[in-house]
């Protein structure tokens, strides 16, 4: 179904559903991609506790990034990726690796 009314009005229209339904969610930064119809989330706070409370209520799956160096840090990022009200919302966090239980750097 194509969407109505200019690209960005469905992922803000999530975003605000969101925010306003669980207003206990860690604040995060977000950005709506107008070609792509999307709805990007950068959390700044909360770490993977903060990402887990979004997956449980958005679904989707976490993908991590290589490690790579941030300040002499290395430091890897988590990124969920979900359909929610018919947006594809992707919400990330940068951590460091050894802060991250399980986790190795990929050569």
């Amino acid at each position: 179904m194509k969407p109505i009314g200019p690209p960005q009005l469905a992922p803000a229209t999530a975003l605000v559903q969101l925010i306003q339904e669980n207003p206990s969610l860690t604040p995060a930064t977000w950005t709506i991609d107008t070609e792509a119809g999307s709805l990007h989330g950068h959390l700044h706070d909360g770490g993977m506790e903060a990402l887990s409370a979004y997956a449980a209520l958005i679904g989707g799956e976490v993908a991590l990034s290589r490690g790579w160096q941030l300040r002499g840090v290395v430091v890897r990022t988590h990124t969920l990726s979900a359909v929610w009200r018919d947006v594809t919302v992707r919400v990330a966090v940068v951590l460091p690796v050894s802060g991250v239980a399980g986790s190795a750097v990929a050569a």
